[in-house]
């Protein structure tokens, strides 16, 4: 008798794999929109209000997308971890089952 720990279970292996790349990708996305926003103080959600020339508009423009982008990366990384555990608990229940 083996005294180790069992083998991993290598079905377990696309479903955490998966989340692993989904999770990286929302990291770098989140990265990227912390950069674009991070030193903009913008007066509102009114472009105009934000800037006095064209590239000040662009400069504001990409501050907003870049903190839309942040706080929905946060979003979708919690659903991400949640269904990739729903995810690979569903496929070690059925693995055990046969």
């Amino acid at each position: 008798m083996d005294a180790s720990s069992p083998a991993p279970d290598p079905l377990l292996l696309p479903p955490v794999i998966t989340g692993l790349v989904l999770l990286l990708v929302l990291v770098v996305l989140r990265g990227v929109g912390l950069v674009l926003f991070s030193r903009h103080r913008c007066k509102g959600r009114n472009i105009s209000a934000d800037s006095d020339t064209p590239g000040e508009a662009i400069a504001s423009r990409l501050a907003h997308i870049g903190e839309d982008l942040f706080r929905w990366t946060g979003r979708a990384a919690a659903l991400v971890f949640v269904a990739t555990a729903l995810w690979a608990l569903t496929v070690h229940v059925v693995g055990r089952r046969g």
